[in-house]
């Protein structure tokens, strides 16, 4: 009875006192989406595009979904000032007195424009899921190498009940 006692002191004990492992807040990288393009974070620190990449390229997996999200970013960027500049063309030709502007360019402008936000969008939905893919990885990493205590069984046998620790 006592031994019962014994090891069940002892299975609380690291229960009590186990080491809960998760992220500090520093070591996560953020990502906040804004009018004048993103924001990277490590931490608490503003961070570059460019360092935040290099950090990135640790894992390739999110390395390779935030090159396809920037790719698609800048695409989006170049149809819609495509756009841009065929509603400006009419816009101009319109103020500058033309006596018949050719509004279907406009119109034709503004389409690509709108085409252009869902690309845009996609993009940055892309860069997102690299900065959780990274952040994940990173989680699960430190889990993996900071576990002291691999496995802990509890048996019985002839010769009574023990508990196996494996490190």
């Amino acid at each position: 009875m006592r031994k019962i006692v014994f090891l069940l002191t002892i299975l609380l004990a690291l229960a009590l006192f186990h080491e809960t492992y998760g992220q500090k807040k520093s070591d996560k990288l953020k990502l906040e989406t804004g009018f004048f393009g993103n924001k990277y974070y490590k931490g608490v620190w503003n961070i570059s595009r460019d360092k935040a990449f290099n950090i990135l390229s640790e894992n390739g997996e999110a390395y390779n979904l935030a090159i396809k999200g920037e790719k698609l970013q800048k695409t989006s960027t170049v149809i819609s000032a495509i756009g841009g500049a065929l509603m400006g063309y009419t816009l101009v030709s319109a103020l500058s007195g033309a006596e018949d502007p050719k509004w279907f360019i406009a119109g034709i402008g503004g389409g690509i424009v709108l085409i252009s936000i869902p690309i845009y969008s996609t993009g940055n939905k892309k860069i997102h899921e690299a900065v959780e893919v990274y952040n994940e990885e990173e989680l699960s990493a430190a889990l993996n190498r900071d576990r002291l205590i691999d496995k802990i069984t509890l048996g019985a046998g002839r010769h009574g009940v023990g508990v196996r620790i494996t490190f």
